[in-house]
């Protein structure tokens, strides 16, 4: 039987080596912007947390991820652009 969370699972890994990976790259290079990428691939992660939580009906610890997520979105994208 096929896991029902499977492709959320999927994306919320994938994300979470993408902001590894970027967050390795920025650090090699010193790159503000591959920083910024890694960030937001962070945040997309938790939003993908948020979102398996949310199909197993676990309201609160969506509401948990998605602020998490929307806290590193802002303060990341202030910190960049000012």
């Amino acid at each position: 039987m096929k896991h029902p969370y499977k492709k959320f699972v999927q994306f919320q890994f994938i994300s979470m080596i993408a902001a590894i990976s970027f967050a390795a790259i920025a650090l090699i290079y010193g790159s503000l912007l591959i920083a910024l990428f890694s960030a937001f691939a962070l945040s997309l992660s938790f939003l993908f947390e948020g979102l398996i939580e949310w199909k197993k009906h676990n309201h609160v610890q969506f509401g948990h991820q998605l602020v998490r997520a929307l806290i590193v979105l802002t303060i990341v994208s202030y910190l960049y652009f000012n």
